[in-house]
Parts: C-alpha cells; structure tokens; sequence
C-alpha cells in the first residue's frame, strides 16, 4: 500500500499532465494526506504519521512552486541560463518549502539528512562518482562536447545539476528514508523509494530505449539511496546524482540549441 501511494504521488510530480489538472489533483492529495495526518496524530501513531506528514509537505512544495513558472522570472528557455536559472528557482522553492515546513513540524534537519554525516568518506565517494560520470559525459562518443561550447556554458551546466541533485535527493530519499525505516528494513525502504524515484523517467522525452532508462535510473537511485543511508547525510547523493545528470543534460544543451 505504501508502494502504492508513494508511486501514485511520485507520478504526479513530473509528469506531463495539463497545469489546470494538476492543480486539481495537488490541493485534492494536501486535503487527504491532511486529514490522515491529523487522524493518525490524534492516535498517536508515530510511524504512519511521519510519512502522512512528508507526503503533505511534498505536494505542498510542489503546489507552491507551481505559482512561480520561469516566466513568472521572465526567463528565456531557449539560452543556457535562463534554462539553468528555471532549474535553480524550482529548487530553491521546493527545498524551502519542505525545508520550513519539517522544521515548523518539530522535525530537526538530521531527519531529513542535511546534515555533514561521515563527512569525509561522504565527500569521497561523491566527487568520486562525480568526476567518473563527468568524464563519460564529456567523452560521449554520440554527443562530442566542443571546448568552446562547454566554457561558455559550464557554470550554468553545474548550477542545473547541482540544483537538480540536491532537490531530487531531498524529495526522493532525504525525506523518506528515515520515515521508512521506521516500518520496513532499511534495504526495501532504498527500493522503494528508488521504484518511486525511476518511475517518472518512464514519461521522458530524451530517451531513445525507455525501459533501458529506466533500469539505469532505478540503479542510480539505489547506489544514492545506499550512499545515503550509509553517510547519514544528503552530500554523496547530491553529488553522484549531479554527476549522473552531467549525462543527460550536457546532450540536452546541445541537441536543444540550447545557447548563452
């Protein structure tokens, strides 16, 4: 049943559904997992209530970010930082929001992982992993990266990965890993979320083999799920998952004429 909503939930997020209804179906699932928050805090149940709480607040953040759209900032979605910039403001909003709100809900900021953790083995393995998937995006042999096209664009390159890895964490796993193990083995609470987390990649327009992409981005939410669980903090996911992106959105910025 957990499996369920969260993938229910999880499908909404990023999915391509016209603005009108998803606004619709954002206000309809903060009134239900409202309501089931109250009713399981009155019984004092712990455990669910936790996870009825996170549920709210993500779709809270999401129906807030959804009022500040890249022309609200008029940004240009057709240069590479007005691109980047979109990424950045959803990510600062959401974050935010979620952020306060745990904060505002009694909740400390380790429960959520944002916090040093093993600090450094935590900034090992993700700048490990970062300069590894960095190279292979570089070294692409179907999308070779001119040098003069990646010194122009590469700082707006990293703010949209950067940006990108540290929401994607925070809502995937940061939020959720603890709630979970509270109810299930810390091993199923990482498949889960990484199911929950790889199933909006089925609806994307940059893959040519989807299932493919999907099993990879399952996989990549393990190996961040795992580095997380084991740093006790959000550092070596946001980097590994940054430098994952450095994969997909370096072929972007080319193959979309994405320009300064």
């Amino acid at each position: 049943m957990i499996l369920i909503i969260m993938l229910a939930v999880s499908m909404t997020l990023f999915t391509p559904i016209p603005n009108n209804i998803k606004l619709i179906i954002r206000i309809t699932l903060i009134v239900i997992f409202f309501i089931t928050w109250r009713f399981l805090y009155k019984k004092d149940l712990t455990t669910v209530k936790d996870l009825a709480f996170t549920l709210l607040i993500l779709n809270l953040a999401f129906l807030i970010v959804s009022f500040f759209p890249s022309g609200f900032w008029k940004l240009q979605m057709e240069s590479s930082n007005g691109f980047a910039l979109s990424k950045l403001s959803d990510s600062l909003i959401i974050s935010l929001v979620i952020i306060l709100s745990f904060m505002f809900g009694g909740y400390n900021l380790k429960s959520i992982y944002l916090t040093k953790g093993r600090l450094i083995p935590g900034i090992s393995i993700g700048i490990i992993f970062f300069i590894v998937f960095g190279y292979l995006a570089i070294n692409n042999p179907q999308f070779k990266m001119e040098a003069d096209f990646l010194k122009e664009n590469y700082q707006w390159i990293l703010i949209f990965v950067f940006a990108n890895g540290f929401m994607e964490e925070l809502i995937f796993r940061g939020i959720f890993l603890k709630k979970l193990n509270q109810i299930m083995k810390p091993v199923w609470s990482i498949i889960l979320t990484s199911i929950c987390f790889a199933a909006p990649h089925l609806t994307v327009n940059y893959a040519d083999d989807i299932f493919f992409f999907f099993g990879i981005v399952l996989v990549l939410g393990m190996i961040t799920g795992f580095a997380m669980h084991y740093t006790r903090s959000i550092i070596a996911p946001m980097l590994i998952h940054a430098g994952a992106d450095l994969m997909i959105i370096l072929p972007v910025f080319a193959s979309y004429g994405i320009t300064n």
